[in-house]
């Protein structure tokens, strides 16, 4: 069984986390909106503070916790409850893409039903 490290920096975790999840930097780039040039300067440190809204996208597309990824680039965020997609994905490895968008799917309908806001 191979022992995953720490990651050292942001580049380090992105890349651990991306390769975990069997995605190219083109797919990630894909997926977080932006090219894979972004991805490769993100994952070598040549760019070492990108946009928040940039790391957002990123975790998002990883099912990364933000504030972990913040804590990379030296950014202390109070803990908070894990997005519904983070949680399932910690909770649930198993279940498939579509599924965890059913489920966000639900949740919207049922906040939009009860006018619950965050």
């Amino acid at each position: 069984m191979e022992e995953t490290t720490k990651p050292r920096s942001l580049g380090e975790h992105i890349r651990q986390a991306r390769i975990a999840k069997g995605l190219s930097g083109a797919q990630l780039g894909r997926l977080a909106g932006t090219n894979s040039s972004n991805i490769t300067r993100i994952e070598s440190g040549e760019t070492a503070s990108p946009t928040l809204e940039l790391l957002r996208r990123i975790a998002g597309a990883l099912d990364l916790d933000l504030a972990e990824v913040l804590a990379y680039c030296g950014v202390a965020v109070s803990p908070a409850a894990p997005t519904l997609r983070v949680y399932l994905r910690r909770t649930y490895p198993g279940l498939p893409d579509e599924a965890v968008r059913e489920a966000e799917r639900a949740v919207a309908r049922i906040v939009e039903k009860y006018g619950a806001g965050h």
